[in-house]
């Protein structure tokens, strides 16, 4: 079988990622029967969701520069002067 090649990633807003890191977080956490979270837990949640959102995307953005084909540089020819 033969590898597809990947995809390049989409643009994704970090607004996006952090909200889809901090819902999954919070499901997380409600599946391992801990106690609801107070606000004090809510505020760490979300702050550690911004800060891997910008790590993400830093990624993602670094990854999208890596996947576009690089243009050649077209060198200027010479024009001979005729005298």
């Amino acid at each position: 079988m033969e590898k597809k090649a990947e995809k390049p990633a989409k643009r994704v807003s970090k607004k996006a990622l952090r909200n889809l890191l901090k819902d999954s977080v919070q499901r997380s956490i409600t599946s391992l029967e801990l106690p609801e979270p107070n606000k004090k837990v809510k505020k760490l949640i979300s702050r550690t969701a911004k800060k891997m959102a910008n790590e993400f995307s830093s990624l993602l953005k670094k990854e999208m520069k890596r996947s576009k084909p690089r243009k050649a540089k077209l060198e200027p020819q010479k024009v001979a002067q005729v005298a």
